[in-house]
């Protein structure tokens, strides 16, 4: 389809792309999790205010990882086309594929329904960070997962 110049160089362009947009996403869900999040709840005494402000960014958190995400997709793909390392570009499309979904799970079902506890000190409040934090924590590891094995994808 291209010559092999050519698609050496629309693969660094493609990776210019994929990659920052990877990296932009997986730094602001790091930034939440391990800054904003603890600043907040050291500093927010109104547990109420404390529970929106963290909803908000949450949403935030999901548009942006929509955006960088399907860039990262279509990158991933469009690499593809005629790469030797074509199951790498079709797995890293999948795990952020699979990250996104996570995402909307928990943007979705898993916040909204702790909103509607009152008390941010019961089990079940409680049980609901708890299976947020496991997603979250999915969604950064398949985002980093994605990253590492964009920059380290085999063109030979």
């Amino acid at each position: 389809m291209f010559g092999r110049a050519d698609r050496s160089r629309l693969d660094r362009i493609l990776a210019a792309v994929e990659i920052p947009a990877l990296g932009l996403w997986l730094g602001a869900l790091c930034g939440f999790a391990f800054i904003f999040a603890p600043a907040a709840f050291a500093n927010v005494s109104d547990l109420t205010q404390f529970a929106t402000l963290i909803a908000a960014n949450l949403r935030a958190l999901a548009l942006l990882g929509a955006i960088c995400g399907g860039i990262a997709i279509l990158a991933a793909l469009a690499r593809s086309v005629d790469a030797a390392d074509r199951t790498s570009d079709i797995v890293r499309a999948g795990l952020v594929l699979l990250a996104l979904l996570l995402v909307g799970y928990e943007t979705y079902a898993i916040v909204p329904a702790m909103a509607a506890i009152a008390d941010l000190h019961s089990p079940e409040y409680a049980a609901l960070h708890e299976r947020s934090t496991y997603v979250y924590g999915g969604v950064v590891l398949l985002a980093f997962a994605a990253l590492v094995t964009s920059a380290v994808r085999d063109d030979a």
